[in-house]
């Protein structure tokens, strides 16, 4: 990558958290090419390097004039690619070709750190929240990111996709053309207020809730299917044999293993909620595994890790796959789990007052609702709230 603009842009969207995988990906193969754009990113990512160079930007622009600003900004940069010999004579000044590899770093260093001053400066000035009224729900909503870094938007007028000699969605359109028996690892993922279907090659049915990755091979070739799964998912697995064996299906997450033959269950295991890694079994059986220890659950059990390692429980299920049929069931669940589960679906962050009492909600409501129309349902259990925006975010504050 060649042009200075595109990788300010790229470093920008990376300090500001915009920046998509893809636009990630192509800034981590310019930061490979070279040590100094590693220390460029390091730099800008330093936050105490990036305000003792916005002091130095200021104390230099301090009681001077445009004119004489430039010229000492012009021997500031110099300085930063000379080192301590731009300040020898002309004639004992090393020759600037022995630099020249260093320029362009020079010129994108100063290009970010333009951009980095706006960014702090914004950030300084209190931002005014306007108050909005309500939330769209959630869509199919989810991309694809091949191994080799390629991202494919899936289309949000279609349910779900199936994998199989081509990659192509429920209604047969082709996606994507899988090559041969070469099996490559893909990961799904769906944004906040997004979700999707997926058919595994071997006819799993994979429900993916809103904020969630699966991490899947194009086709199972070994002993063991393994998939990787961070948020929430739905599976629905399909038996495999091969010379009339049966293949195991494994999902991991951060926690825990979840192995299964043939099966239908719920797990939940959000990377900002690692104290919440639940498998909720509908039908079949699984077995848990987490720090060397095994578990093995039961139809209407749910494991879950606490203190005391992996343990289980019965449940009624509905409240925990309710998503799945595009709804939500709380039976006496606490405030902020609920608002847990409705800040992904609706995309806002939120915040409850230390002056809210515990409240536990009981509700059955359609995820097809807007939010305002399902603040108005759990509203009954005396609660208030404000809906705002500040800047590209939207927040609910409960008091």
């Amino acid at each position: 990558m060649d042009n200075n603009a595109e990788i300010v842009s790229l470093i920008r969207k990376k300090m500001d958290r915009t920046i998509s995988d893809q636009e990630l990906y192509l800034l981590q193969k310019w930061v490979a090419e070279d040590p100094l754009h590693a220390e460029l990113l390091r730099k800008v990512e330093d936050d105490e390097a990036v305000l003792a160079d916005i002091k130095s930007w200021l104390t230099l622009r301090s009681g001077r004039t445009k004119e004489s600003w430039m010229q000492a900004f012009e021997e500031k940069t110099m300085a930063k690619i000379y080192g301590s010999d731009y300040h020898a004579t002309s004639v004992d000044r090393p020759p600037l070709r022995r630099y020249l590899p260093y320029i362009s770093y020079a010129a994108v260093f100063l290009s970010v750190l333009g951009i980095t001053l706006f960014l702090y400066l914004r950030q300084q000035q209190a931002e005014q929240p306007t108050v909005i009224s309500d939330l769209a729900p959630g869509r199919n909503k989810a991309r694809i990111t091949l191994g080799d870094g390629r991202i494919i938007e899936l289309r949000e007028d279609q349910d779900g996709i199936v994998l199989g000699e081509q990659l192509q969605y429920e209604d047969g359109t082709l996606i994507h053309s899988l090559e041969g028996d070469k099996i490559v690892d893909a990961t799904i993922s769906t944004p906040r207020g997004g979700e999707y279907q997926i058919t595994l090659s071997d006819g799993t049915k994979v429900w993916l809730n809103a904020a969630s990755k699966l991490k899947y091979p194009t086709s199972f070739k070994d002993d063991m299917r393994i998939v990787e799964l961070e948020g929430e998912a739905y599976f629905e697995v399909a038996t495999m044999t091969r010379l009339g064996k049966k293949i195991p299906f494994r999902v991991k997450t951060a926690k825990q293993e979840v192995d299964v033959l043939g099966t239908q269950f719920n797990l939940t295991a959000y990377a900002d909620d690692e104290n919440d890694t639940r498998t909720t079994l509908v039908e079949g059986s699984v077995l848990l595994h987490a720090d060397g220890a095994s578990l093995p659950l039961a139809p209407g059990e749910q494991g879950f890790i606490d203190e005391d390692g992996l343990n289980k429980k019965k449940v009624d299920v509905n409240p925990y796959i309710a998503w799945k049929d595009n709804g939500f069931v709380f039976e006496e669940l606490e405030l902020r789990e609920a608002l847990k589960m409705l800040s992904r679906w609706y995309d806002f962050d939120f915040q409850i007052e230390p002056t809210v009492k515990p409240t536990y909600l009981y509700a059955s409501i359609s995820r097809g609702k807007s939010l305002k129309e399902v603040l108005a349902i759990i509203e009954s259990s005396g609660i208030r709230f404000r809906l705002e925006r500040f800047g590209e975010r939207n927040k609910l504050t409960i008091f």
